[in-house]
């Protein structure tokens, strides 16, 4: 069984080769407001890994600054938005046109 680092290396960083948004969720899956999955070891051992790309790297490395804009986009891919807000949402869209 593969670990997750290799996931991220041999599975999500090939697929979202040049799709920054699929990077993004990817990363998601394993961090969320209560942590992560990687150790510090994981994430300098991907970080240094050349089969990422250098956007893949550098999203990778501010995911886990506390307060970065990358890391709090990730985070907030992972919310759940109430029904009620969308539908509000679409009616105001609607009104626009």
């Amino acid at each position: 069984m593969a670990t997750w680092s290799e996931y991220m290396v041999n599975i999500a960083a090939p697929h979202s080769r040049g799709n920054a948004e699929h990077w993004l969720r990817y990363l998601s899956k394993d961090i969320d407001k209560c942590g992560t999955i990687f150790s510090r070891q994981d994430i300098e051992e991907l970080y240094s890994n050349e089969n990422l790309s250098f956007f893949q790297r550098l999203s990778l490395k501010a995911a886990f600054e506390d307060a970065s804009p990358t890391r709090e986009h990730i985070l907030s891919l992972n919310r759940k938005v109430a029904p009620s807000n969308i539908l509000e949402e679409l009616r105001a869209k609607r009104e626009e046109s």
